[in-house]
């Protein structure tokens, strides 16, 4: 999978833009987009589901556009930032993980560009330690 910014342009209101992103399936599998949200909190959108839910097909992208919320001086690098979504694959619930880099040009509009992608099933816990255990 893929997630690419394709734009930003300014919304109504001093600090809130239309982010628009790029999601193409890599996959053999069928995906389906359920919810996206910016949880950093200089780079922020709240969770929303979407409707419909997109399901693409091998190659295929969708465009997913969220009103965020940037207020940031011109300068400003807001690292770390997510795009968080939700997916179906292979029937199964998963998070989407695009972590973005921001930079608000001269202008102060923010400018975004994905750093990595990873994937998580949703329920995943990690093998191993169930309980922590002290030496006496």
């Amino acid at each position: 999978m893929t997630v690419e910014s394709a734009c930003c342009c300014a919304a109504s209101g001093c600090g809130l833009w239309l982010c628009t992103w790029r999601v193409k399936n890599l996959s053999q599998e069928p995906l389906q987009l359920l919810t996206a949200g910016l949880p950093h909190s200089r780079f922020r959108s709240e969770e929303q589901e979407l409707s419909p839910p997109p399901k693409l097909l091998l190659g295929e992208s969708a465009r997913l556009t969220l009103a965020v919320t940037c207020r940031e001086p011109a300068g400003t690098v807001v690292e770390n930032a997510f795009l968080i979504l939700q997916a179906l694959w292979r029937e199964r619930p998963w998070r989407i993980f695009a972590r973005l880099r921001v930079v608000l040009d001269q202008h102060s509009m923010p400018e975004n560009c994905t750093e990595v992608v990873t994937t998580q099933p949703i329920g995943f816990s990690s093998p191993g330690v169930t309980e922590l255990s002290y030496p006496e």
